[in-house]
């Protein structure tokens, strides 16, 4: 008695001429509202989206990914600058032990372009999501419209 061909090898041979290609990407764009679906990791409160978008975008995949890197880019400058007055800051109190006036005063805008090796970095490497800090959260909800948090 000849074996039955498997089912598995079947079901590859059908699966190989198939493929999936996308064209453009849609993105919708909706306001920020307090969720209620989750807890966050850290406590306080979690953010949502309110129920219907406001907005929406077609982008074609290279403008998409273009779009992506710049984003993901000012955001790396945003973390780095934020690194570098951190660092200053420290080496202003000496490494955290005496308060300095100068030191409080610092901020992100003192930190400039230049002092920042954005340009070493790869982004598709250092690029991943945060979890926001409580106040950060908070202060998103506010000027989103939420009064009470």
């Amino acid at each position: 008695v000849p074996a039955a061909p498997s089912i598995l090898r079947r079901s590859r041979a059908r699966r190989g001429g198939k493929r999936v290609r996308f064209a453009q990407v849609t993105v919708y764009y909706f306001a920020r509202r307090q969720g209620f679906t989750c807890v966050p990791s850290a406590g306080g409160s979690s953010l949502g989206m309110a129920p219907r978008h406001h907005r929406a975008r077609r982008y074609s995949l290279s403008q998409f990914a273009h779009l992506r890197q710049v984003s993901h880019r000012q955001h790396l400058r945003q973390h780095l600058r934020r690194e570098k007055l951190r660092a200053r800051r420290r080496e202003l109190t000496q490494n955290g032990t005496v308060p300095s006036a100068e030191a409080a005063g610092l901020t992100l805008a003192d930190v400039s372009d230049d002092d920042l090796d954005v340009g070493q970095v790869e982004v598709g490497d250092y690029f991943y999501l945060q979890p926001l800090p409580t106040k950060r959260r908070r202060a998103l909800l506010r000027a989103s419209g939420v009064r009470r948090i």
